[in-house]
């Protein structure tokens, strides 16, 4: 959960976590508000937070002009590509649509689902083809300090065994990391596939967002 970061004062705290400000309290356009709200798929409840928000400043909500736009937003909001957009961004459904609309939007969130999870999981994999190209890397760093070390005439016996044995663990180290790292850019390319040919299909019905 995101909650505000603390601030000096309670009172910049409230600033902070408020929904609405001053301006937007005072001025009282509930029609506007309500029709905002209903448009972003907030809860009914989400007028409670406006109250308290407009408390401070002495003013109370318009309950009945804030409704009456919010429904009127909610049939901006409850329609399958609004669905699609909101499942595919991973963002809570509340349950706000009215019956006649909520099948297509649910739909549409229902696919939306879909393509993130197909995002995600790319992303997941496209983790660990990174983590293993920086180890790669680090590795790469290493033997070439280890060779600089090893050209050094003066070494020891006993020393360049032990440079030596770092370095053979070193080659079989990076072996083994460069043939996951294979593996796992075969899949990144394979899930990329998947999820861009998922993209491709749903926004052709959905359309672009």
């Amino acid at each position: 959960m995101k909650w505000c970061v603390t601030g000096m004062a309670i009172a910049m705290l409230q600033a902070g976590c408020a929904t609405l400000d001053q301006d937007q309290c005072l001025q009282g356009d509930w029609a506007r508000i309500g029709y905002i709200d209903g448009r972003d798929g907030r809860p009914p409840s989400y007028l409670e937070n406006h109250a308290k928000a407009c408390a401070a400043y002495g003013v109370r909500p318009d309950p009945a002009t804030y409704f009456e736009a919010r429904g009127r937003g909610l049939f901006e909001y409850c329609t399958p590509p609004r669905g699609f957009h909101e499942g595919r961004m991973d963002r809570k459904y509340y349950g706000v649509c009215p019956p006649q609309m909520a099948d297509g939007f649910l739909a549409g969130y229902q696919d939306g689902l879909r393509v993130h999870a197909a995002e995600e999981h790319r992303d997941e994999i496209r983790r660990d083809v990174n983590r293993f190209e920086r180890r790669i890397d680090d590795i790469g760093d290493e033997l070439d300090k280890l060779a600089a070390r090893l050209d050094d005439p003066g070494l020891d016996e006993d020393t360049r065994k032990s440079l030596e044995e770092s370095r053979r663990d070193l080659r079989r180290e990076l072996r083994s990391v460069e043939a996951r790292h294979r593996r796992a850019w075969n899949q990144e390319q394979a899930a990329e596939d998947q999820a861009t040919r998922l993209r491709i299909d749903m926004t052709r019905y959905y359309g672009s967002w």
